[in-house]
């Protein structure tokens, strides 16, 4: 039998809430931009500092030497040591003391919208970064890229104009990225409105996306976005960029999932319910991400 000592919520509508997350997330995983995009490294609850430990070689590599020898210089290793705080996302409603008595499910819709604004602030500050909080934005990576970028300039075309040629511009835009991580997954990320010129119809009466599916390694009959389209409002329009799916590129890093949690019985009769949960995105190799300046039509 479930207790209430009316000072908390009963456990059966954390319980419930619990259930409801696990839906949401069933349904809405397509749409957890950050989470798709990066590879996701899960670690322990207690973490709230990750570190992070890069190794790069050192000394002359491997030689073809005669028998009996060795070759000159030997091998070693140099390791960079960096941390970030895991931080906090949160969101919060509250449940009026005279509802507990109702069913838990009428307060679902308050978590799926806390729950959506949890996502989208993890995708916010995966895609602008913050730096404050000492976050590298996806933006800020590919500006950083010491390969270069598509500026104006460099396009074939403004995307949704005669002269468009999304095609050129990714082949040309993919020289740029770091050729240790050419044979990862490869997605190219932008604003809605952007990525709908991808659907125009090229000289031969097909959409463009068709002929440049192969380039991320996609067929052309492949729902695009299911595959190697990912698309998220909270880019500039504009620009849009080629981001590898490599954990040496990057990584979103959770600490813990987001979860209900209760408080005290506030003034009023009150009972606050908070939605938090422990994550950090992490960029390493800004030659992982190039940005292709496609100009605007509207």
């Amino acid at each position: 039998m479930i207790q209430n000592d009316g000072l908390s919520i009963p456990d059966n509508y954390l319980e419930e809430w619990s259930r409801e997350i696990a839906r949401w997330v069933n349904v809405n995983l397509d749409n957890m931009f950050a989470r798709n995009v990066m590879p996701v490294r899960k670690v322990d609850e207690a973490v709230q500092i990750d570190v992070v430990v890069d190794y790069d070689r050192t000394g002359p590599g491997a030689k073809v030497v005669a028998k009996g020898s060795t070759p000159t210089g030997k091998t070693g290793i140099k390791q960079t040591t960096t941390k970030q705080d895991i931080l906090q996302f949160m969101d919060w409603f509250s449940v009026h003391e005279k509802d507990l008595k109702s069913n838990p499910a009428m307060f679902n819709r308050y978590v799926d919208i806390c729950l959506d604004n949890v996502h989208r602030l993890e995708d916010s500050l995966t895609i602008n970064g913050d730096a404050s909080l000492g976050i590298t934005g996806i933006v800020a990576a590919a500006q950083a890229n010491a390969n270069g970028k598509i500026a104006a300039a460099d396009n074939a075309g403004v995307w949704g104009s005669g002269t468009q040629d999304p095609h050129a511009d990714i082949v040309k835009a993919k020289r740029l990225l770091d050729g240790n991580y050419k044979s990862n997954p490869l997605y190219l990320i932008g604003n809605s409105l952007d990525m709908e010129f991808l659907f125009n119809l090229d000289s031969m009466r097909q959409p463009f996306y068709k002929t440049i599916a192969p380039l991320f390694r996609a067929s052309p009959d492949a729902d695009p976005y299911g595959s190697w389209l990912k698309i998220n409002d909270g880019f500039a329009e504009g620009k849009v960029y080629l981001a590898v799916k490599n954990p040496v590129v990057a990584e979103f890093v959770v600490s813990e999932n987001p979860y209900p949690d209760r408080l005290p019985k506030a003034a009023g009769g009150n009972f606050p319910v908070e939605l938090k949960g422990w994550a950090v995105p992490r960029i390493y190799k800004n030659e992982g991400f190039v940005e292709i300046e496609v100009g605007t039509t509207s």
